[in-house]
């Protein structure tokens, strides 16, 4: 059995809609970037209670620059005014911080709100697709949101990797998390 026939069957997708997947490098390169993501900026391993250290450390770093996020940010705070988008991310999820957040007006947005907006919905895609939450066919159809999440990551790990010498180092010890925050919710 090929890798493609035993994921499309792992999955329970199409074989032909998972071929169309993997030979486009969109899917291949969030999953690379994610893992780097994951490994040099959250030590291995994301929880939704970590987010907001990040944030508040990655503002801080030395070569941060905000326009480096705007076109992302822009697009997502646009894209989740819509509450079924909104909901739709979430996936029986709900993020208050996010929601508040959601309800400013972007150019209002500190640097602090914008990296937590973009780091939740990063997560959020990460969970969403690697879960299955959103079928196999349905992935190329976010390209756009999907190649804005790269961009963003691609620019959280060189800010994580040059500052914090591929590791962030968290104030709060990840066993301080709250039960259920893994990134497998």
């Amino acid at each position: 059995m090929t890798f493609d026939q035993w994921f499309a069957a792992y999955l329970k997708q199409d074989r032909l809609q998972i071929e169309h997947l993997l030979r486009d490098r969109m899917a291949t390169r969030f999953l690379i970037a994610w893992s780097l993501f994951e490994s040099r900026c959250f030590s291995g391993f994301v929880r939704v209670c970590n987010l907001s250290d990040f944030a508040k450390m990655i503002i801080k770093t030395e070569g941060f620059r905000r326009h480096e996020l705007e076109e992302a940010g822009r697009h997502f705070h646009d894209r989740y005014q819509d509450r079924r988008r909104f909901k739709n991310l979430m996936h029986r999820q709900t993020m208050k911080e996010m929601e508040e957040i959601l309800t400013l007006q972007f150019d209002k947005l500190s640097n602090y709100q914008l990296v937590f907006m973009l780091l939740v919905v990063i997560y959020r895609f990460r969970n969403n697709i690697f879960h299955g939450n959103k079928g196999v066919q349905t992935w190329l159809q976010y390209k756009e949101q999907i190649t804005l999440c790269l961009s963003t990551m691609q620019t959280f790990i060189s800010l994580s990797t040059v500052t914090h010498n591929n590791c962030f180092q968290w104030d709060t010890p990840l066993a301080a998390c709250p039960t259920g925050s893994r990134v497998s919710e």
